[in-house]
């Protein structure tokens, strides 16, 4: 029986179900549009909203497994409806409400309708495409609006937030699910097309305990550093909570009869070299966000021109993902697109390494912006779909659930190195750099006189110039500082990328040939 009514044809159909996922995707990264503009609208900070963020990633990673039981319960008309109605009613939390736990909370809740949507969304649009094509095709394409979901943010929203309040983004979200509402009430049929299944026996301790887990990593991720770790007795206690949430999770697995997710997964060796690419490209993907603080505090860039050089990783992105499909479309040895993958991120690496400078032409970056897009395009969709074709058919669940976490926790250690090497390595250059700073130093003695030479020349009042130009020189120092923060960290993806790339020659002199089974996967 057909989800659309009889009077919507197929292609208008798939543009529907495309349609109705974008909005969903944006939710994601929307609070870091413009982290400033942003935590100012709601009087936190910046840290705050990224951890918006990790909640509603950990809402997402945490219900996907109980998620597929309310699927199998309600028609498609009526759970499109109501967690339609639900994401209508979280936008207006968030545009509405200024109480940190509302919003919080509100953001996890959003992760659980992501995951509703995804699958809902995948399934269909998986009913329209009959052939292995249109199907790898299917998966490229939603796994390439979630690589691009971040860059794409910046990009539609630099301009909105530049001409108008911060709301304004709520708003204009209010208005995409109405109307997707409006196109799932009209276009969308409400017969039922399968055997309702009870909603008995859901495994909630299991979905409490893997989302405090994750809820716990995301914090840790985001304010560890912030609190120096171990020194605060409140990272102590939620690290406690984590290892305790942790042991009673596996327990219950061992013990049930239908686990929520299936550790036996973890017996399949491929498996498992799969999932260690996975989460060591997401490590590299967002290693991305540096570039944005390179061009906002080196460059003086404003939001709206760094959203403009984003479309450079955009365009990569896309490319890297058609290859990708086009590679699998021909059954091709999937090693060879993990390898062009892991040497495009190394290239990326190593050209913003050699070219941090304190001036330049920001469009001179384009090349490795362009890599890096390439580079994640590549490697996303032939390794998740690689995960999920090494098990047994009746794992491909927790092979996809597993899969989701890994790239959580790949994302979750990003931000700790992101975090570490902001505060804890800054630290450690500035105090390097102060041992240096003296009168007896000639160079130290040279820059100020050039400075106040500069400031001199440019008319300012001679009683001024001392104290501007111990500014201007604090200013140069803090910048120099985040460049060679910013080197250190993407030294050690260079390593990172290295240690990958022998792996796979390695594993390429073992194993020759490694290809994706295809199948009638999981969408996530």
């Amino acid at each position: 029986m057909e989800i659309f009514k009889k009077w919507v044809p197929n292609w208008l159909a798939k543009i529907i179900l495309f349609a109705l996922l974008v909005p969903n995707m944006v939710m994601f990264f929307l609070p870091l549009a413009n982290e400033e503009v942003s935590a100012g609208y709601y009087g936190i900070e910046p840290n705050d909203m990224q951890f918006m963020v990790s909640l509603y990633y950990a809402g997402f990673a945490s219900f996907y497994c109980l998620e597929r039981r309310f699927y199998s319960y309600f028609t498609s008309k009526q759970y499109f409806i109501q967690f339609q109605l639900l994401q209508l009613l979280c936008c207006y939390l968030l545009f509405s409400s200024d109480i940190l736990t509302i919003i919080f909370s509100v953001r996890f809740i959003q992760g659980m309708l992501f995951a509703s949507a995804v699958n809902l969304y995948m399934s269909m649009a998986l009913g329209f495409m009959k052939s292995f094509r249109a199907k790898e095709i299917t998966y490229s394409l939603f796994f390439g609006m979630l690589l691009c979901a971040s860059s794409f943010n910046n990009l539609i929203t630099a301009d909105l937030i530049d001409m108008h309040n911060f709301d304004i983004v709520y708003k204009l979200s209010i208005l995409m699910f109405a109307v997707s509402l409006l196109a799932v009430l009209v276009c969308i049929s409400s017969a039922k097309t399968f055997h309702r299944h009870t909603l008995i026996h859901l495994d909630l301790s299991s979905f409490i305990l893997l989302a405090t887990i994750l809820i716990g990593i995301g914090y840790l991720s985001v304010y560890g550093q912030q609190y120096y770790w171990f020194t605060d007795i409140g990272i102590i206690k939620i690290c406690l909570m984590i290892v305790v949430a942790i042991l009673l999770f596996i327990i219950r697995q061992s013990t049930l009869k239908r686990p929520y997710i299936d550790f036996s997964i973890l017996k399949t060796k491929n498996y498992i070299w799969g999932a260690l690419l996975l989460f060591f490209m997401y490590i590299e993907r967002f290693s991305f966000t540096y570039i944005g603080s390179f061009y906002k505090n080196i460059f003086h860039m404003d939001p709206q021109h760094i959203s403009y050089m984003y479309c450079f990783n955009l365009i990569g992105i896309v490319c890297g993902v058609s290859l990708a499909a086009w590679h699998q479309i021909k059954k091709s040895n999937i090693i060879w697109l993990w390898m062009c993958g892991f040497t495009c991120l190394l290239i990326y690496h190593i050209l913003m390494t050699q070219m941090l400078e304190n001036m330049g032409n920001e469009t001179y970056y384009s090349l490795p912006l362009f890599a890096h897009g390439l580079g994640i395009g590549l490697i996303m969709v032939p390794t998740i779909l690689f995960i999920i074709s090494v098990v047994p058919y009746y794992l491909i669940p927790s092979a996809a659930a597993f899969g989701l976490l890994v790239r959580f926790l790949g994302y979750t250690c990003s931000t700790i190195l992101t975090k570490f090497f902001t505060v804890y390595n800054y630290n450690q250059h500035y105090a390097n750099w102060l041992d240096y700073i003296s009168n007896n130093n000639h160079f130290y003695q040279d820059k100020k006189l050039q400075i106040s030479l500069y400031l001199h020349n440019n008319g300012f009042n001679h009683k001024d110039i001392p104290s501007v130009s111990d500014k201007i020189f604090k200013t140069q120092l803090d910048n120099q500082i985040l460049l060679r923060s910013i080197m250190d960290y993407y030294t050690l993806m260079i390593w990172l990328s290295l240690a990958i790339l022998f792996f796979l020659l390695c594993y390429y002199i073992k194993e020759k040939k490694v290809y994706v089974h295809f199948r009638p996967f999981l969408p996530i």
